[in-house]
């Protein structure tokens, strides 16, 4: 039997060379596949960040002018209150005035409450590594900073209103405040209460009407300086809104 040998030639340096090229781009093609599916998971939660952002800002911008409205008419009752109060002599349509004027600096409701639930996102997964556009990121910084400055006026206006109510359950009858929306001022138990008192407030002592006047121009001044830091929140929204808009077209 003839047995054959089967000889191997040993390989040249250019078939090496080539089989490494084609591990190499092997290698290399399939971390590049990794790459870019990695790129495009993390542009599409961009994206989706940037939509929710969205979503947040106008919802905060609704909110804003809600409660600007509120502010101003509560700075409107707490001027008109003051003009009441340093009349010399209060005629009937006065005393309907101070009334329906404290009622309005009860019962506004002013505190802005913005909505949080994208930026806490981006916070809690390290989300801001995902905008790639840093004029937005400094955008969305400078936009916190302002609710943070705005909680800070928010907390000193509580502390005023707190002396305003206080002063109310002083002087006022508080229960003529209607509580069926149709009528701020219930006249008719208004004059039941003074018929019965003689007198159409808890108290007769005008420094108390005197220190209510003050302790309501404190809070409305506070109140008016609240409503010009949310006016300038808005313009930092809606500037926000235009980059991501911008950034989302591309």
């Amino acid at each position: 039997m003839e047995v054959h040998h089967h000889t191997h030639h040993p390989k040249s340096w250019k078939e090496y060379l080539q089989e490494f090229l084609m591990l190499f781009f092997a290698v290399f093609l399939g971390y590049m596949s990794e790459y870019y599916l990695e790129y495009r998971a993390e542009r599409h939660k961009e994206h989706d960040y940037l939509n929710s952002m969205l979503i947040d800002l106008h919802s905060d911008l609704k909110e804003m002018d809600a409660k600007n409205a509120n502010m101003e008419e509560i700075v409107a009752a707490g001027n008109q209150l003051s003009d009441v109060i340093y009349k010399p002599t209060l005629r009937d349509r006065d005393i309907d005035s101070l009334y329906v004027a404290s009622e309005i600096m009860i019962s506004r409701v002013y505190n802005i409450d913005f909505s949080t639930g994208t930026i806490d996102q981006l916070r809690n997964a390290g989300g801001f590594r995902l905008i790639q556009n840093e004029a937005i990121v400094r955008k969305i910084s400078d936009y916190e900073k302002g609710k943070l400055t705005m909680q800070v006026q928010l907390d000193e206006i509580i502390e005023r209103a707190a002396n305003v109510h206080r002063i109310q359950n002083s002087i006022l009858h508080i229960t003529v405040f209607s509580k069926d929306l149709k009528s701020v001022l219930d006249k008719a138990k208004l004059e039941a209460i003074k018929q019965q008192t003689g007198n159409i407030f808890l108290t007769s002592d005008k420094n108390a009407f005197f220190e209510y006047a003050n302790y309501a121009n404190i809070m409305t001044g506070y109140i008016a300086h609240y409503e010009r830091m949310s006016k300038a929140q808005q313009k930092k929204a809606k500037e926000l809104i235009a980059l991501i808009q911008e950034e989302l077209a591309h």
